[in-house]
């Protein structure tokens, strides 16, 4: 919630009864929003940015205050910023007040994120689980991580929960019915649980919070975050708004199936190391072959290809193509102008990125399409669950 959005809302008809409760209510929120985003902020400076009046703004500090939302600072004597006459009273955004915690509920990893309110990281910690671990499994883990950093910080309540995971999520949190239950086994009844520990909680794809995070680190316009490890997803952006769909199924790749050259939504990380076992298996020639089948990671090919391995060469071809062809159905469907790959790979698909944007570039339409590699690491979906907890809270505060 920025300053300029507060001040477009509309206050309430002076005869209702709540009038003048939502009217201080939505002072309080001018005045924490403005201090949100700074170290600190005289009252001054607050009526600048906020338009209210002195002895509003003054008031509703000491309200934050009190409440605990923000605590007042050094004043500005103390701070070496004055000279002359009474010190100004200074205020800041009070970060041992509330916390929020992002969750990164994956298929074979459960990880978990302590931030302040401002997302900055003060905890994390992580377990593996069993890909196929039943959904009450996987609420357990996480209850056990949650529960742990709560005692170790002395937290009693959560400002928010973000729960990323793989698989389409509705507005209300839930994930449809598929046919292997893969969906709903990912995404069990997490509030029903966690809900206790927090104030808000949110679940969203992690294809989702991709994109989320690639929007705060300043990616605007139409884009789509494609995470590319063990499966394909996307987190899908039109004109600076994510998309979610029906049921959540914006962004759903199972569509792939259908799509010559492709045929499946198998992730960049998964054929890589799948075509390279196959081949080993039918007796190809490889450096590869040294390493043993079960310890072979899509890293490896990647590796061997530098290293002019014609195997792993080839197989990175494969991949480029198959990169090109998804981001030509997207990207010209939706009218993409760029492809973000994201997640634990995106940092060593470069060679892959390249193939692909020359395949493109052999259909002339489809050359303002970019294909970049994200630069947000490995950890890019419990990044957005952090930005998007910052986010519910600074919409919702004080509370």
């Amino acid at each position: 919630m920025n300053v300029s959005s507060v001040k477009n809302i509309e206050a309430p008809e002076p005869g209702s009864l709540d009038s003048a409760t939502a009217l201080r209510r939505l002072n309080t929120q001018r005045v924490l929003d403005a201090a949100w985003g700074r170290e600190a902020v005289t009252a001054s400076e607050l009526i600048s940015l906020t338009g209210l009046t002195r002895a509003t703004v003054l008031n509703q500090a000491k309200e934050l205050v009190e409440s605990g939302w923000l605590v007042e600072a050094k004043d500005t004597r103390a701070a070496g910023a004055y000279s002359k006459g009474r010190p100004a009273l200074r205020y800041e955004l009070n970060l041992a007040h509330r916390f929020i915690v992002g969750i990164d509920a994956g298929q074979h990893r459960i990880s978990l994120t302590l931030s302040d309110v401002r997302g900055t990281q003060k905890s994390h910690c992580e377990a593996k689980v069993d890909p196929l671990a039943t959904g009450e499994h996987r609420v357990r883990v996480t209850e056990k991580l949650l529960t742990d950093v709560l005692a170790e910080f002395k937290i009693r309540k959560l400002a928010a929960i973000v729960i990323g995971v793989p698989a389409p999520v509705d507005a209300d949190g839930m994930s449809p019915d598929d046919d292997n239950g893969f969906w709903v086994n990912m995404n069990p009844d997490w509030k029903a649980v966690l809900g206790e520990y927090t104030y808000l909680l949110r679940v969203e794809n992690d294809a989702n919070l991709a994109a989320i995070a690639e929007m705060e680190d300043g990616t605007v316009g139409s884009f789509a975050s494609l995470m590319v490890g063990e499966r394909i997803g996307a987190g899908v952006v039109v004109d600076n708004h994510l998309l979610r769909g029906d049921k959540g199924l914006a962004g759903e790749m199972r569509f792939l199936s259908h799509v010559a050259g492709v045929g499946n939504a198998h992730g960049l990380g998964y054929l890589a190391r799948e075509q390279a076992k196959t081949a080993l298996s039918q007796g190809a020639k490889s450096s590869l072959a040294e390493l043993a089948a079960d310890a072979l990671r899509a890293e490896d090919v990647f590796q061997a290809a530098v290293g002019h391995d014609r195997l792993a060469q080839e197989i990175l071809e494969s991949l480029g193509d198959r990169l090109a062809r998804i981001s030509a159905v997207i990207s010209g469907f939706l009218g993409l102008e760029r492809v973000v790959l994201s997640g634990a790979m995106a940092e060593i698909l470069e060679p892959v990125v390249v193939i692909a944007q020359r395949e493109l570039a052999q259909e002339p339409e489809l050359t303002c399409v970019q294909l970049t590699a994200s630069t947000l690491g490995a950890e890019v979906a419990m990044r957005g669950a952090v930005d998007l907890g910052v986010q519910l809270v600074r919409s919702a505060a004080p509370f």
